[in-house]
Parts: C-alpha cells; sequence; structure tokens
C-alpha cells in the first residue's frame, strides 16, 4: 500500500421513509468527524432524489481513511446509519477514480415490477369501475380512454412518486442487506 496515493471513502445511502431529516444531521455529524481527522483533504455532496444520498470524503492516504473508518467516532456513527438508511462504502484509490453510484435504476427489476403492479392494481379498479359507473351509456372504447387518462395521470404525478419514495430503501437493497450499485 503506497502511503503517497489520496485515497476516497464514498458512503451512498438510500434514506428510509421519514428519517430525512435524522439522516441530514448525521451527514453533518460524519462531515464534522472526517474534517477532524488526519489527512482529510476534502468532501463532496451529492443527492440524487429526495432519499438518495452520497458523501465523497477524500483523504491524503488508504492509511489515514482506514484510520478514520476504525475509530470510535465513525463506528458510532455507521452503527446509526442503520436505522435511518440502507447504505454501502465504496473506497477508491489515486488521484482519478472511477465511481459506480447506485440509482433507482439499481433496483432489482422484480422489485420495481411489483411496487409498479402494487401501485396499478388498485388505482385502475377504482378509476375503472368510477367510470363505468359515471358514464354507463358511452361506448367501452371512450371508457377505456377516460380511465387511462385518469390512471396515468394518478399514477404519474400522485400515486408513484408516493409509494416509490416511500420504497426506495426496500427496492435498493440487494441480498446482503447492502445498498446496491
Amino acid at each position: 500500500m503506497q502511503d503517497n496515493i489520496s485515497s476516497t471513502l464514498i458512503v451512498s445511502h438510500a434514506v428510509r421513509p421519514g428519517k430525512t431529516v435524522d439522516f441530514a444531521r448525521w451527514i453533518d455529524e460524519v462531515s464534522n468527524a472526517a474534517k477532524r481527522a488526519p489527512g482529510f483533504c476534502g468532501i463532496v455532496r451529492l443527492g440524487q432524489t429526495n432519499a438518495l444520498r452520497h458523501l465523497l470524503l477524500r483523504f491524503d492516504s488508504r492509511d489515514d481513511l482506514e484510520r478514520f473508518r476504525a475509530g470510535d467516532t465513525y463506528q458510532q456513527l455507521e452503527r446509526r446509519a442503520r436505522d435511518l438508511t440502507i447504505g454501502i462504502d465504496q473506497v477508491a484509490d489515486g488521484r482519478d477514480v472511477d465511481i459506480e453510484l447506485p440509482s433507482d435504476a439499481s433496483a432489482a427489476r422484480w422489485k420495481r415490477f411489483l411496487v409498479t403492479w402494487l401501485s396499478v392494481l388498485p388505482v385502475l379498479l377504482i378509476v375503472s369501475t368510477t367510470i363505468r359507473a359515471l358514464l354507463p351509456t358511452v361506448p367501452p372504447p371512450v371508457q377505456v380512454i377516460v380511465s387511462s387518462l385518469c390512471l396515468t395521470s394518478l399514477l404519474q404525478w400522485v400515486i408513484l412518486p408516493r409509494v416509490q419514495r416511500a420504497a426506495r430503501a426496500w427496492m435498493l437493497k440487494d441480498e446482503a442487506g447492502r445498498l446496491r450499485t
């Protein structure tokens, strides 16, 4: 291990519903702890969505980074994060690093399918039943067109954003309980 090569800790988290404010405090605490650590060079905070956050902590060397991670302060903060998020830590050495960040596209397809289907089914049943009751004399193809407009609007702007935000941590969790990249 070369001590003169900088090292970056990439901390990625999908925040659990209702934990955003606590997680923002956690990010501040990790940032402050890193700033006090020997060899600390800089920090970058990245937010992808309401619930997906990344923290990049740069250190002078891998040894400095590993001392920071092994320290009591970071260990306590890492344990607290488990109640707030699903996360993954990655380490990259050198001045130029490639990082693969988790994203909503990282979710397992079967989980995305299940969340979408469970969102669509009740709305579809309610909308189509309501349209049939309100427009009984209108031809069925027109009823379907009206139903599809209502269904798509409700799903796009009301239901799916809320359901996906609530299910994001579960959707992005891998088999080992970590965030998928």
